[in-house]
């Protein structure tokens, strides 16, 4: 039980903080604006720059003036989103029996057709010695290796989704539940980095073959790529390398303590774009560098970010999609009319979240029906007694 008089005067602390922080924030913003505007007219120098930099933080490739703004399109009469979501519940050594569970939601949105929507899960149940089999690996379960599992799995199914859709005479456009970009895939062993990128890239493949836009979309990112390019726009160096800065050595103005990127630090890129993009618009798309995507092909991912109303939306599309204007055109106006839809945030997205997601209540009829199933096919179904004791009042 949380005791909150106990916490009460370490809030107030955290609140007073944020009060001294709050002035400094809004400076820092201010010259953020400002490196902002200058950038727009020296662009191609900045990106140059990006380019032969070494930085400590993920930077985008700049192809066009980051204020440049485009608005919003208009939505096709008739089109269709699809839409995928995932949840799971997790292998749990005190629980009856050693398996995991995840469920996969989908939707299909018709507009201008009349047509009913198409909503429904999958869910698939695995099982085994404490070891997984996929496509002939075996590997330990656990958090992290479900959640591959489970974004593969989604990602495959909003792709053949899409294209099961196309082939009924419809114009489809596929969303994806946050990043294209497997972030999680960082450190995994190679063998298993493999098997998860052919999955997707395959995916990818057939979205490519059958021209059907994807877009991968995430709400309050905190994403700092735009804000670090003009972070290095500040340094006077040339050719920056932040392993070697002069700065921290204290080799040039030893007794300036503050770096010269450091003046925006701490401005991320929907703070600073909420002061530019008005309803609607989007700025130009920009290539992320994020070292995974040396893997993805011509599948490299880029993004834009997209001011829908409520906040200012990142929304990542494979490199087809963004070289291919009316497709980025159609991108652009679903993930808008997407999120006036949901109060905010893409309706589609939403109804898969509900579709897929295994609330408390869920899992304790799954573990239910596992224990009366294992009692039936007289098989032991026992608790550890660590979970027998959560589940037993004893007071």
């Amino acid at each position: 039980m949380l005791n909150l008089l106990a916490v009460k005067d370490q809030v107030d602390r955290m609140v007073r903080d944020r009060r001294v922080v709050q002035g400094d924030y809004e400076s820092r913003l201010a010259l953020a604006l400002e490196e902002l505007e200058r950038q727009s007219v020296d662009w191609p120098g900045l990106g140059a720059k990006v380019d032969v930099s070494r930085t400590s933080w993920l930077l985008p490739a700049i192809c066009e003036s980051p204020t440049r703004t485009y608005p919003r399109p208009p939505r096709p009469h008739q089109i269709s989103i699809a839409a995928t979501d995932g949840s799971q519940i997790f292998p749990d050594r005190h629980e009856v029996a050693a398996c995991f569970l995840i469920n996969i939601g989908y939707v299909l949105l018709h507009y201008g057709t009349g047509e009913k929507p198409l909503m429904n899960s999958i869910p698939s149940l695995y099982y085994g010695d404490a070891q997984e089999d996929w496509e002939g690996h075996r590997i330990y379960p656990n958090r992290d290796s479900v959640g591959l599992r489970r974004t593969t799995m989604e990602f495959t199914e909003v792709a053949e989704l899409a294209v099961a859709a196309q082939q009924e005479g419809h114009q489809v456009v596929a969303l994806a539940d946050g990043t294209l970009i497997l972030w999680s895939l960082e450190g995994k062993p190679q063998e298993l980095r493999e098997l998860v990128l052919e999955a997707h890239l395959r995916a990818f493949e057939q979205l490519r073959r059958n021209r059907i836009p994807v877009a991968g979309y995430i709400s309050k990112s905190g994403g700092r790529d735009l804000t670090n390019a003009l972070r290095l726009g500040l340094c006077p160096l040339e050719a920056p390398d932040c392993d070697r800065c002069p700065w921290r050595e204290g080799a040039i103005e030893p007794g300036d303590a503050e770096l010269p990127c450091g003046a925006i630090g701490g401005i991320d890129d929907g703070i600073l774009l909420r002061q530019s993009l008005t309803v609607g618009q989007r700025t130009p798309a920009f290539a992320s560098r994020s070292k995974i995507l040396e893997a993805y092909g011509d599948h490299h991912v880029w993004f834009f970010y997209v001011h829908v109303g409520r906040e200012i939306a990142r929304v990542e599309v494979p490199q087809w999609v963004a070289e291919d204007d009316q497709l980025l055109d159609l991108v652009h106006a679903c993930a808008c009319d997407q999120a006036e839809k949901g109060n905010g945030y893409p309706v589609a997205l939403s109804e898969a979240h509900e579709q897929a997601i295994v609330r408390g209540r869920d899992r304790e009829r799954f573990y239910a029906l596992v224990e009366e199933s294992l009692v039936r096919g007289d098989l032991g179904a026992g608790l550890s007694t660590k979970s027998a004791s959560k589940r037993t009042a004893v007071v």
